[in-house]
């Protein structure tokens, strides 16, 4: 207890010393501020109205040391020693990042990844039902295939079918001439014979 009381006294005794110091350097980055405001054409009020809207963008996400934040137009210094043109600078203390934050962040990562699954699903789903598809197709003309060559086989058959009874038919009118034709001449001899 009593360091602490005695850290707070050396705290205060630094904070009068630094005071001093701190108007001699306020003084001289005021100085510069109006210097680079009349450079890059930027009022006090408009770099003020920017500091604090950029304050409270980040205080939506993370805590700050309000305090302790600096904000400022400076001029970069080229390597050949010449100040080039300004720039801003923030030097903004962060004390915790909002955990609400975090939960929506996780939240939001936990929708993004609850939608990239179910994109993946319905990728899959529907390469499957392609792969289903096209295994159809290749059932169907395998079918298609079958009934063609079995067409062609039931055609060739009936067409052999048909020249074989052709061919009978031939054979069998030929078998008919000839036994006309002994018949005839059975009868011519049968003829002669009794004459």
């Amino acid at each position: 207890m009593f360091e602490a009381i005695a850290n707070f006294f050396k705290k205060l005794k630094k904070s009068e010393k630094q005071e001093s110091t701190n108007s001699k350097n306020t003084a001289k980055e005021r100085l510069h501020l109006v210097l680079m405001q009349d450079r890059a054409n930027v009022s006090a009020d408009f770099l003020e109205l920017m500091k604090q809207e950029i304050i409270e963008v980040i205080k939506k996400y993370i805590e700050v040391e309000e305090e302790a934040i600096d904000v400022r137009l400076t001029n970069k210094v080229q390597d050949d020693g010449t100040t080039g043109s300004p720039f801003l600078y923030a030097n903004i203390p962060i004390l915790n990042i909002r955990n609400d934050m975090k939960k929506d962040n996780m939240d939001v990562k936990s929708d993004i990844n609850k939608e990239e699954k179910k994109v993946s699903n319905k990728q899959e789903k529907a390469q499957t039902e392609v792969e289903e598809k096209k295994e159809n197709i290749k059932e169907e003309q395998k079918i298609e295939t079958e009934k063609k060559e079995e067409k062609n086989k039931k055609e060739k058959i009936e067409n052999n079918n048909i020249a074989e009874n052709k061919e009978k038919d031939g054979k069998e009118e030929k078998v008919k001439e000839v036994q006309e034709t002994e018949n005839k001449k059975d009868e011519a001899e049968d003829k002669d014979k009794k004459e």
